[in-house]
């Protein structure tokens, strides 16, 4: 008989204001602490001016073009009627409703199944910086236990796939290392090699 445990945690985010905090590593280091080898992680945003998203975790102009996206969908300069906490307060309430505050993730072997590219993040939609709060509900096997579709899905994966999949995490890592997020500003705005191998990667990826 499958053992399944569930955990409920909460997390606190500390937000420098209107933006992305990277949750993903944070995550993947509380779950390996709970033991569970395979589970479903099911994440909710405790406020109404704070999202979750999940995106890009190379290239940081795709989430400044994100912000600057949602500042034109949602501006700050219209009248607004609930607006006694500033002129950000119920923009912020309509960004959240246009995104999601809650996120179900896959967990495979004690860490979130991601793909090469994404991130989890939590989405700052007011100015000021914030705590907030995120709720984090684990259900799952203990690794103790795998399960035999585990035991299948990797016993029937080819040398080539598993040696694909380990040589995309490298070639991310090491982009990562090299990408300089300043770069595009210091180079007014002519891709760099980073740039242009980040573009060709997703292309092949994709």
């Amino acid at each position: 008989m499958v053992s399944v445990q569930q955990i409920l945690h909460q997390i606190s985010v500390q937000t420098p204001g209107k933006g992305f905090t990277r949750l993903d590593g944070r995550l993947n280091a509380w779950i390996r602490s709970t033991g569970l080898d395979q589970a479903v992680l099911h994440l909710t945003c405790l406020h109404t001016s704070a999202s979750l998203t999940i995106n890009e975790n190379a290239d940081p102009r795709v989430l400044q073009d994100l912000d600057a996206w949602m500042a034109d969908a949602v501006p700050e300069h219209r009248r607004y009627l609930h607006d006694d906490e500033g002129a950000d307060d119920m923009p912020a309430h309509i960004r959240t409703a246009l995104t999601s505050q809650t996120l179900s993730l896959s967990i495979c072997r004690g860490q979130l199944l991601l793909g090469t590219w994404q991130a989890v993040y939590l989405w700052e939609h007011r100015r000021a910086a914030h705590t907030r709060t995120i709720a984090c509900h684990l259900f799952g096997e203990p690794s103790s236990r795998p399960t035999q579709e585990s035991n299948t899905q990797t016993s029937s994966a080819t040398p080539q796939t598993l040696l694909s999949l380990r040589n995309g995490e490298r070639i991310n890592q090491a982009i990562q290392a090299r990408h300089d997020p300043n770069a595009w500003e210091t180079d007014d705005g002519i891709d760099t090699d980073t740039d242009l191998m980040i573009d060709r990667l997703h292309e092949l990826s994709d």
